[in-house]
């Protein structure tokens, strides 16, 4: 395949515009669902689409790209993710993969001899790839780092593993009541394990020293390219204080922020204050408030109706009050935000949707969410259509969790986990994201997770629970317009249609005909938000 830019034209007297890309395999994903040759986009919006002829003889553009037949989409947009986490991470010790404790250490060492650092930060320890799945102790990481306090986030950022230096910088004691029940887990002589869950994790972080503003900054711009290079033109932040939305808005007013970013903003007073109603620019959107109802199921903290099955005390945890969700969801319909919540089991899942019937009448358009929606009880999946609730999912969590959520759930309660197509039918759509970091950023990923059920070994041969994979098209609206719709942003994009942002992905291979054997060979080959190529 050959792209060729230039810089001619039709002598039609056609109009001139910025960008003219033809001779492309266009997905328009609009509501037909329609495919075009081309397409013409002037001051950052399409301005036309057709075929190859009809386009370039009504238009001229300043650059032109004949792209030999290759497949365009809308720019993708990840519908929950965790922007700032992602770029965060980038200065951590990555321990995704780490099939053991000693691993894990072997990583962190390395790191400190590289960087010497004060404090040693790492996340993505994933105890059930290890031979012991139980949650760790800390006995190996006292030994390696004696004086130097490590903090290391689950995989899920639900359970945080700590040294007995970071222990003592917090503060905490054994036997503190203000410790929520079952989020600092004990040794049998009473000891801290070094695990610690939940709202506790923050009493934990506070000891950390923040990272400055101006690394910060680097680290936002560095993911944003990176996130470029895998054609995504808009990324949500599920979750943010005050300050960072204060850094992400300044980026975008002094332009060097170009990804369109979706902004949940934490339920503190600060940011109700300084946000009473949504804000909205073309690169930063602050229109919804994140909550939690409960935890991760990998650390055994998402809230179930009846108990774990492989730990028959323990029913998960509750992290937000009744109370104080009342009370933010009050605020944000006074306010015109959307609500977004964490829920993961299935009795989560219920109070939050009994919480939400207090606000929501049927037929509304509010378009508050649940997030992840993991494990839905069967006679919960109806009620998501009866308030428009809209189940948001991220379909590589099915089958990263798939080797060990059964033994969390047992035979019947998995039935209704990750059940993803059961979720699109009970609303009509969903959007579709990673939450990374806890998955991969890469859009690829979710696409195949969600048409196979398989990960990226193929594995198992059939899919798990195939029942719930998602046809190719709707995946690619669950990644476009769907996202958009999530956030109220489909006039503006999601679709390559006239008068929407001309954010468009070029792509090396078709991801609606391709073998599934081959999806996860293609990649991103440029990038465009609002006409202006950001990659490569």
């Amino acid at each position: 395949m050959g792209i060729t830019l230039v810089v001619t034209g039709s002598c039609n007297n056609p109009r001139t515009v910025d960008l003219v890309v033809y001779n492309a395999k266009v997905y328009t994903v609009d509501g037909s669902f329609s495919v075009c040759e081309a397409f013409a986009a002037d001051n950052g919006i399409f301005v036309g689409t057709g075929t190859t002829e009809g386009i370039r003889n009504r238009f001229k553009g300043k650059k032109e790209l004949d792209l030999d037949g290759a497949a365009v989409y809308p720019a993708f947009n990840d519908a929950h993710s965790h922007f700032i986490q992602v770029a965060q991470g980038l200065r951590y010790v990555d321990l995704r993969g780490a099939v053991s404790v000693d691993q894990v250490v072997e990583r962190l060492e390395k790191h400190n001899k590289q960087h010497n650092p004060d404090f040693i930060a790492g996340d993505g320890w994933d105890q059930t790839l290890w031979e012991d799945k139980a949650l760790p102790v800390n006995d190996k990481l006292n030994e390696a780092f004696p004086n130097i306090p490590v903090y290391l986030r689950r995989i899920d950022f639900h359970a945080i593993w700590v040294n007995d230096r970071a222990i003592e910088l917090s503060g905490l004691q054994p036997g503190d009541p203000s410790i929520p029940a079952g989020e600092a887990l004990m040794t049998s002589d009473g000891r801290f394990t070094g695990v610690f869950l939940e709202n506790t994790i923050e009493r934990i972080n506070a000891a950390i020293p923040p990272m400055k503003d101006q690394e910060l900054v680097a680290c936002i711009l560095e993911a944003q390219d990176m996130f470029f290079s895998f054609g995504l033109g808009s990324v949500c932040d599920a979750g943010l204080p005050l300050h960072q939305i204060k850094i992400l808005d300044s980026l975008q007013k002094a332009g060097s922020l170009k990804i369109r970013t979706d902004v949940w903003m934490n339920p503190s007073d600060e940011n109700f204050t300084l946000f009473p109603h949504p804000y909205r620019s073309d690169r930063v959107d602050i229109s919804a408030v994140k909550l939690y109802i409960d935890g991760a199921l990998g650390s055994s903290g998402a809230l179930l109706y009846e108990p774990y099955s492989d730990d028959p005390d323990n029913y998960g945890i509750q992290v937000t009050s009744d109370s104080f969700f009342i009370r933010t969801c009050e605020r944000a319909l006074q306010g015109g935000f959307q609500v977004a919540t964490h829920a993961i089991g299935d009795k989560g899942i219920g109070k939050v949707l009994d919480f939400y019937s207090n606000f929501l009448e049927p037929g509304n358009d509010l378009r508050w969410r649940i997030e992840h929606a993991q494990v839905v009880a069967p006679g919960d999946f109806s009620r998501f259509g009866m308030l428009n609730i809209i189940p948001s999912i991220q379909p590589t969590h099915a089958t990263s969790d798939m080797g060990w959520a059964a033994e969390r759930l047992g035979p019947e309660r998995i039935k209704g986990a990750y059940a993803f197509q059961d979720l699109i039918n009970a609303v009509g759509w969903a959007p579709f994201g990673t939450d990374a970091p806890v998955e991969s950023i890469n859009p690829l990923y979710t696409f195949f997770a969600a048409v196979t059920r398989k990960d990226k070994n193929f594995l198992p041969a059939g899919g798990w629970q195939p029942e719930n994979a998602i046809s190719r098209e709707n995946t690619l609206r669950g990644m476009t317009i769907w996202a958009a719709r999530g956030s109220f942003r489909e006039n503006s994009k999601g679709s390559v249609e006239k008068g929407k942002w001309a954010d468009f992905v070029v792509w090396s291979g078709d991801l609606m005909t391709l073998p599934v054997e081959e999806i996860l060979t293609t990649s991103c080959t440029m990038t465009f938000i609002a006409g202006e190529q950001v990659f490569p």
